[in-house]
C-alpha cells in the first residue's frame, strides 16, 4: 500500500491573493478593553478637564 499524503500547501497562495490579502478595516474609536487602568483614569479625567475649558471659552465669548 502506497504511503498517504500529508502535507500539501499547493495553490493556497495564488487563492489566497486573487482577490488580494487585505488587513481588517480599523474603527474609529478602539475598545480600551485589557488597557491600562491607570493610564484610563488619567484620559477621563483629562477629558473632563477640556470639556470644562471649552465650556468657559464659549461661554467667554
Amino acid at each position: 500500500m502506497a504511503k498517504s499524503k500529508n502535507h500539501t500547501n499547493h495553490n493556497q497562495n495564488r487563492k489566497a491573493h486573487r482577490n488580494g490579502i487585505r488587513k481588517p478595516l480599523k474603527h474609529k474609536y478602539p475598545s480600551n478593553k485589557g488597557v491600562d487602568a491607570k493610564f484610563l483614569r488619567n484620559q477621563r479625567f483629562a477629558k473632563k478637564g477640556t470639556e470644562k475649558a471649552l465650556a468657559a471659552a464659549a461661554k467667554k465669548n
